[in-house]
């Protein structure tokens, strides 16, 4: 793992300088791992394991001191760990899916709240996420002057997610974003709100009608799941329609490959509440008309939310980072999701991220699981040159 992010080009003039780049970039993606969501706390994980690190990282000066990590971090370009990023996922070996089964990528974005200051804006940035693997294999910053919208494309064409199906919430339901997902040779599972207010309003009115006739003469598909737990029992249910000759040709032929319309509906039942609550959501896809197998991609999708973003929260502290200075916030984003990486593909503690962040912290043989290497080989590797 180290290998592909230990290459990076140092953004440094040569003259004068102590601590070696790819020294700093290792010891800060293990202090993470290990639990440090500060400058400080990757200085004082790097002094308290001193005589480890230099085993295999040459530290031709020793420790660098938390100024210098917090100088790094801001001149650091951070596009440079995206083709690194991706160049690992690539390398992994994952299990296979089963037979049928839809890899779903789930597009989504998160703002790290208290990372504003003066001229410079929240940090908000766009990944890509594998549901069922629950790594990220693509991320970018957002322009504080544009949106999602301009960068989803561009994440897409890198990930080249062939044979997916692509889930994207309604900022993402654009006719450009679909073009690109079916230009990848991949499906859209795309949510639908008013940002698109005929399209939506004539969607509704569809399934009203067919709720009205009772389905008896609408063509359709139908799944449903019941869940309970933690409290409560969940219902959903997934209605397919494909008659779509109610719309304009120019809206069929706007949204590339356009195949069906679908409404789920969520029934939530809480034990401490008599009240049922009731929810209806809408979507556009390029997927044929299957609703158990459409039902399970939109499911999937809000993996990103309780895998990626909960966990950024909850395990790494994200929202209430104060990294500030100029590339700063988002070097910062990019180790803690390659963390989230490396911590959620390792199954033998079954325990949440942030427990798994304390045990490598207290067991190094559990690091070195982590970090994909032998503990026996890691203490007796000779330093770098």
């Amino acid at each position: 793992m180290l290998a592909h992010f230990t290459d990076l080009p140092d953004p440094r003039a040569t003259r004068g300088i102590r601590h070696r780049l790819d020294d700093i970039v290792c010891i800060s993606i293990i202090a993470v791992i290990c639990g440090a969501d500060t400058y400080s706390g990757i200085h004082q994980y790097a002094l308290a394991n001193e005589t480890w690190l230099k085993s295999f990282l040459a530290l031709p000066s020793g420790i660098p001191s938390q100024d210098t990590f917090e100088r790094m971090f801001a001149l650091l370009e951070p596009t440079v760990w995206q083709p690194r990023l991706l160049e690992w996922t690539r390398d992994l070996a994952l299990p296979e899916l089963a037979e049928g089964e839809d890899e779903v990528l789930a597009v989504d974005g998160k703002t790290a709240r208290r990372s504003h200051q003066g001229g410079l804006g929240a940090l908000h940035m766009v990944s890509v996420w594998s549901s069922q693997f629950e790594i990220v294999l693509a991320q970018e910053e957002v322009d504080k002057k544009t949106n999602e919208m301009t960068v989803i494309p561009d994440l897409l064409e890198i990930v080249n997610p062939a044979a997916a199906v692509v889930t994207i919430d309604a900022m993402g339901t654009q006719k450009q974003i679909a073009w690109t997902i079916r230009e990848c040779h991949a499906h859209y599972l795309l949510a639908l709100k008013n940002n698109h207010p005929t399209l939506a309003a004539d969607t509704r009115w569809l399934f009203d009608d067919a709720d009205q006739s009772g389905w008896e003469t609408c063509p359709h598909s139908y799944a449903k799941t019941v869940e309970r737990g933690h409290g409560r029992r969940e219902v959903r249910e997934c209605w397919v329609l494909d008659d779509l000759s109610i719309f304009e040709t120019e809206t069929l032929d706007a949204w590339r490959d356009l195949r069906c319309v679908v409404r789920i509906r969520s029934s939530r039942h809480f034990d401490h509440d008599p009240e049922v609550h009731v929810q209806d959501r809408y979507f556009i896809t390029s997927l044929p008309n299957d609703a158990a197998r459409i039902l399970r991609a939109a499911r999937l999708h809000w993996g990103i939310e309780n895998g990626l973003h909960w966990v950024l929260d909850v395990a790494f502290d994200e929202d209430r980072s104060r990294a500030r200075r100029e590339n700063a916030q988002a070097n910062w984003a990019a180790i803690r999701r390659l963390a989230v990486n490396l911590l959620k593909r390792d199954k033998t503690l079954k325990v949440g991220v942030k427990a798994k962040r304390l045990r490598a912290g207290w067991d190094r043989s559990y690091l070195c699981k982590i970090l994909g290497c032998d503990f026996a080989v890691a203490l007796f590797l000779d330093p770098l040159p």
